[in-house]
């Protein structure tokens, strides 16, 4: 009897995945060849799928979004896990990630006919469990645009880390600060470089 040997799956080489633009991305989902069942985000030029939300992440944003949104924040606004445009980046592509929340510049009325851009955004919030690696990897698009703070809150760790000094555009994108605020801290909140407030940590916490 002959032995069916059955080999493990190659991945794509890295020099032949073909990425995307935005452009081309946005005219796919305004043609319908995606939609929002598609559950994707473009990150680096390629479809990536989105991660399933577990409670303790979804609690946790919602406290965030809460908390921010509670501030006076002047002529800004705080989104929930809604598009930024991101063009180019570390790889040369471009992304549209779906932070769990950002601080934007303006009113709702001013993207109705686009998503905010980096010099748009204020902050950054991504909240971490199972996803800590993959967040704190895409720190790096946002350090390239020059996001000038970026939060992840990290759930396994019961803390809060906040980024700051973006490098820009640079084969290293990083943000060259990070302060830790466990859970007995408060979070200082600053938006276009004015601290509007500071939010403890344990109330934005599953």
């Amino acid at each position: 009897m002959a032995t069916v040997v059955s080999s493990p799956p190659v991945a794509a080489r890295e020099d032949r995945l073909y990425r995307i633009s935005l452009d081309k991305y946005h005219q796919m989902a305004a043609h319908g060849i995606l939609s929002e069942r598609d559950r994707v985000v473009l990150l680096d030029g390629l479809l990536v799928t989105k991660m399933t939300r577990h409670p303790p992440h979804v609690t946790s944003a919602l406290r965030v979004f809460k908390a921010l949104d509670g501030l006076d924040i002047g002529r800004w606004h705080v989104r929930k896990e809604d598009p930024i445009s991101l063009p180019g980046g570390p790889t040369g592509a471009d992304s549209e990630p779906e932070p769990d929340v950002t601080v934007v510049r303006g009113t709702i009325d001013d993207y109705a006919d686009h998503h905010p851009g980096p010099a748009d955004i204020a902050l950054v919030v991504e909240v971490a469990s199972s996803s800590l690696a993959e967040d704190r990897a895409g720190l790096a698009r946002y350090a390239w645009a020059g996001i000038p703070v970026a939060w992840i809150v990290n759930l396994p760790e019961r803390r809060v880390e906040v980024h700051t000094e973006p490098t820009g555009p640079d084969a290293q994108a990083r943000y060259l600060e990070v302060a830790v605020y466990g859970p007995d801290g408060q979070v200082p909140v600053v938006i276009n470089g004015r601290e509007v407030g500071r939010l403890a940590v344990k109330n934005l916490l599953a």
